[in-house]
C-alpha cells in the first residue's frame, strides 16, 4: 500500500461473513494503542461480549488495552436501545466521542447493518455521504466494515466507496478442495500500490499477509561449472551444471528424481555448502533413512548447521507461505545448493495459474541468490514419450533432465538424457543409469537401441561398452557382472582398465597370462570403436 493507511483516510473494509473484517479491525486498533494512537471501535451487528471472547484467543489482545479504554468499545444497541436509529444523532455521536478521547483511529462495523437499518434509500445514501464529510473532519483514520456477497462487490448500497480513500476486499475461496483467504487492495486515493491477489490466514497472532515476492529480472549468471554429484552426468553436461542454475529433473514415478536430488545435495555438503531440501512428498524421518540406507548421514550435516530439511505437505500452508519460508532459509542460511522435490505435489495441490506463479518466482529467486537448483517433477508416464512440464516452466529453466523407463530385451531399464543445458553444449545421447546401493550411476550410452523413446527398444548393433562386459564375464566370471558396473561409474578408459587389470595380477586373482589376454582383448575392443 506504499506505506500502510494513509493518515486521516476512510477505508471500506469490505467481505463476506468469516472473511476476517472485523478481527483486522481489532488488529488495527491494537497496533495504534502501541504507536500512542487511542481508538474507538463501535459495534452494530455483534454484542461485544462475543467479539472479546474471540479476542481472548489473540496474542495481541491486551485486557489493559480494553479496561484502560485505550481502544473504547461501543454498542450502539446500549444508545439507541430498540428505537428508530437517527443518522443524524449517529453522527453528532461519533463526533463528540472522537472529542472526548482524542482517538485517532476509529472502526464502524458494519456501515451496513446501520444504513440497513435507515431502511429508506434515500436516506441511506444522504446518511453515507455526510458521514463522508464528517470523517474528512475529525482528523482520525476510519475503517468501516461492509459486508458483501459475490455479486455485491464492495458495497450493499453502491455509494459507500464513493467516500472511501481506500477500498480493501476479503474472499473466502475454496481451491482444490481448501479454503484459500485473498486479499484485494482496490483502491488507495493519491497513492501508488501494487494491486492483484495477496493471500493472508488467520491464526492465533491474528491476520499474517504473504506479500507479492517481487524480483527483477536482474541476476547475474555465472561462468563457473559444478559437479551434479554425478562424475558421467557432468561428462554429458560437459563439465557440470553452471553455478547459480536451475535444474528440472522430469521422470515417472520409480526413477530416482528424489535420489538424484539428495545426490546432488550431497556434493554440495562434502564441500561445506549449506543446502536445503525442500519437500512436499516425504517426511523428515523418511529422508533420512532412505539417505542412511545409501550411506549418506544427512543428519549430522543438519547437525553441524550445512543441511536444512524442510518437509511439508503442500496444503499444510498456503502457497505464498511456503514461498515466503523458503526465500527466507534460502537468506538466512546463505543457501549454495537447493533441492524441491516436488512440484508435481505443488502442482496437484493449487490451482495452475496459482502454482506457475510459484514456480516462476522461487526460480527468481533462487537465481537472484546464486543458488544451484534441483526440482524434481513427476511424469504421469511409466513408459513411451514423456509429457514434460506445463507451458511456462521449462522455458525458465536452465538444464532439463529426462528420467525414463524403457524395456530391452525382456527387461526394465532407467534411461536419461539431457534435454536442455542452457549457455552449454551438452550431450545428446541417450544414456542407461542404475540405482545402486551407493545411489544413482550412470553407465554405457544406447548408440546401438532405437526406439528408447518410446519405451519399447529394438538392438541395431552391439556397443563397445557391451563388448566389454562379456569380456569381464568370460574372465572374472560371476564377478564380472559387479565390477563391470563399478568401472563403468568411473569411466571404462585405457588406463582405468589397465590399473584393474594390473590390480587382478598383484591380488592372485588372475594369473599373468591370463590378465595379459584380458587386457588385450579389452585394448582391442577399446581401439575397434569409439567410447561414448
Amino acid at each position: 500500500m506504499g506505506g500502510g493507511f494513509p493518515s486521516e483516510s476512510v477505508v471500506l473494509l469490505a467481505g463476506s461473513s468469516g472473511s476476517g473484517k472485523t478481527l483486522l479491525c481489532f488488529q488495527w486498533l491494537f497496533e495504534g494503542v502501541k504507536n500512542g494512537e487511542n481508538g474507538i471501535y463501535i459495534s452494530i451487528t455483534e454484542p461485544l461480549f462475543k467479539s472479546l471472547k474471540n479476542l481472548e484467543t489473540m496474542r495481541f489482545y491486551d485486557r489493559e488495552v480494553i479496561e484502560s479504554e485505550k481502544v473504547k468499545l461501543i454498542d450502539i444497541r446500549d444508545i439507541y436501545g430498540e428505537q428508530q436509529l437517527d443518522y443524524e444523532k449517529f453522527l453528532h455521536f461519533i463526533e463528540k466521542q472522537i472529542a472526548e478521547t482524542n482517538a485517532k483511529r476509529l472502526c464502524i462495523d458494519s456501515i451496513t447493518a446501520f444504513s440497513y437499518n435507515l431502511g429508506d434509500k434515500a436516506a441511506i445514501r444522504s446518511f453515507i455521504f455526510d458521514l463522508g464529510k464528517l470523517l474528512g473532519t475529525l482528523g482520525c483514520t476510519t475503517v468501516l466494515t461492509s459486508e458483501v456477497t459475490e455479486s455485491k462487490k464492495f458495497s450493499v448500497y453502491g455509494v459507500e466507496e464513493f467516500i472511501s480513500d481506500v477500498i480493501i476486499r476479503l474472499d473466502q475461496l475454496r481451491m482444490k478442495g481448501e479454503i484459500e483467504r485473498i486479499m484485494q487492495i482496490i483502491k488507495v486515493r493519491g497513492r501508488a500500490y501494487k494491486a492483484g491477489d495477496l493471500y493472508f490466514k488467520i491464526a492465533d497472532d491474528g491476520i499474517t499477509v504473504f506479500p507479492h515476492l517481487s524480483v527483477p529480472l536482474e541476476y547475474s549468471s555465472a561462468t563457473e561449472k559444478t559437479s551434479s554429484g554425478l562424475p558421467l552426468l557432468d561428462e554429458m553436461l560437459f563439465g557440470g551444471v553452471f553455478r547459480g542454475s536451475s535444474t528440472l529433473v522430469a521422470g515417472s514415478t520409480g526413477t530416482g528424481k528424489t535420489l538424484l536430488g539428495i545426490q546432488f545435495l550431497i556434493e554440495g555438503l562434502k564441500n561445506g555448502e549449506p543446502c536445503l531440501y525442500a519437500g512436499f512428498e516425504e517426511s523428515r524421518d523418511e529422508i533420512l533413512r532412505n539417505a542412511k540406507g545409501l550411506g549418506w548421514n544427512l543428519e549430522e550435516y543438519e547437525k553441524d548447521g550445512l543441511l536444512v530439511l524442510r518437509c511439508s505437505y503442500p496444503n499444510d500452508k498456503f502457497i505464498q507461505e511456503h514461498l515466503a519460508d523458503i526465500c527466507d532459509i534460502v537468506k538466512n542460511k546463505k543457501i549454495k545448493r537447493c533441492t524441491v522435490d516436488s512440484l508435481s505435489a505443488l502442482s496437484n495441490s493449487f490451482p495452475e495459474e496459482i502454482y506457475l506463479g510459484f514456480a516462476k518466482k522461487l526460480n527468481a529467486n533462487l537465481k537472484t541468490n546464486g543458488v544451484t537448483t534441483v526440482l524434481t517433477k513427476e511424469s504421469p508416464m511409466t513408459m513411451g514419450r514423456t509429457p514434460l512440464t506445463e507451458n511456462g516452466i521449462s522455458a525458465i529453466i536452465d538444464n532439463i533432465l529426462l528420467l525414463r523407463h524403457v524395456e530391452m530385451e525382456g527387461e526394465l531399464n532407467l534411461v536419461l538424457n539431457v534435454l536442455k543445458a542452457r549457455g552449454s553444449p551438452h550431450s545428446k545421447m541417450l544414456t542407461r543409469y542404475m540405482i545402486t546401493s551407493k545411489g544413482i550411476g550412470i553407465g554405457a550410452s544406447l548408440a546401438g537401441y532405437e526406439g528408447i523413446m518410446t519405451g519399447v527398444t529394438r538392438k541395431v548393433s552391439e556397443s563397445v561398452e557391451e563388448k566389454l562386459e562379456v569380456e569381464f564375464k568370460r574372465f572374472l566370471g560371476p564377478m564380472g557382472d559387479q565390477v563391470f558396473g563399478e568401472l563403468s561409474q568411473k569411466g571404462l578408459s585405457e588406463e582405468t582398465l589397465t590399473r584393474y587389470v594390473d590390480s587382478l595380477v598383484r591380488d592372485g586373482i588372475l594369473k599373468a597370462d591370463d590378465a595379459k589376454s584380458f587386457k588385450e582383448k579389452l585394448l582391442q575392443i577399446l581401439k575397434s570403436g569409439t567410447k561414448t
